[in-house]
């Protein structure tokens, strides 16, 4: 078979072996024939397949991950950011919204949802489920960084700066620093690139206070490539 019928087989089937077989075949053509747009198109098409059926594949193994366990948050999470990326969020947050009303002094169903929605771009729906959450927990670390998503998504970036440095002061230790990310890239995206710098520089820093050595590597590529703008 060619490379084209071993794509559409792929996008038939979605069996594996169809795909590990095309990827050469493009990759070859595309050594010879760099510039050809329709086997640009195609080929990215078949990578487009290809993350969808994993992404898929990885959106069950949550799933089952929730029923095994359904009192782990991580699974959640990361369901929530998978199907962000296949834009299947409804598929969840009526669940969500039932957990909210089941246990409407427990803040886990508020940040379930808020995080979900936000994903969705139902910026006020979101709003809602924070505000209603931190009312329950007024001091709940997640629900004040996805506050800060919120402002960040919504054109409000020295709140949502502001309203991080308020979640990582709340963190405990084990949290993380999801929300120094988040302020380092926003900050670049400002053009503030000294402070995006200092914020590399601080993540560096509580990665190697850790012994974090995998972990460190690409914040400190990170910093340097700002620090090379700077100094350019």
């Amino acid at each position: 078979m060619d490379k084209e019928e071993l794509h559409e087989r792929y996008k038939a089937t979605g069996d594996e072996r169809f795909y590990a077989r095309a990827r050469p075949l493009y990759e070859q053509a595309l050594a010879e024939s760099p510039d050809d747009a329709a086997l640009l198109v195609d080929f990215g098409y078949l990578q487009d397949c290809h993350g969808r059926i994993s992404l898929r594949a990885a959106a069950g193994c949550y799933r089952r991950a929730i029923a095994a366990d359904p009192s782990l948050d991580k699974p959640h999470f990361q369901l929530i950011v998978t199907l962000a990326a296949l834009g299947e969020l409804d598929t969840v947050i009526p669940g969500y919204e039932e957990m909210v009303t089941g246990s409407p002094g427990d803040p886990r169903g508020y940040r379930l949802l808020a995080m979900a929605r936000l994903r969705a771009g139902r910026h006020d729906e979101a709003a809602a489920a924070i505000d209603a959450g931190l009312g329950v927990a007024p001091d709940d670390p997640l629900l004040t960084e996805l506050r800060g998503d919120l402002y960040a998504a919504t054109g409000r970036p020295d709140d949502a700066l502001s309203t991080w440095r308020r979640a990582f002061a709340l963190a405990p230790e084990d949290y993380g620093i999801s929300m120094r990310f988040s302020a380092a890239f926003l900050l670049e995206k400002l053009g503030r690139l000294a402070e995006a710098a200092d914020e590399w520089r601080f993540i560096v820093d509580w990665n190697a206070e850790r012994g974090e050595v995998i972990h460190i590597e690409w914040p400190r590529r990170e910093l340097r490539r700002l620090e090379n703008q700077l100094n350019s």
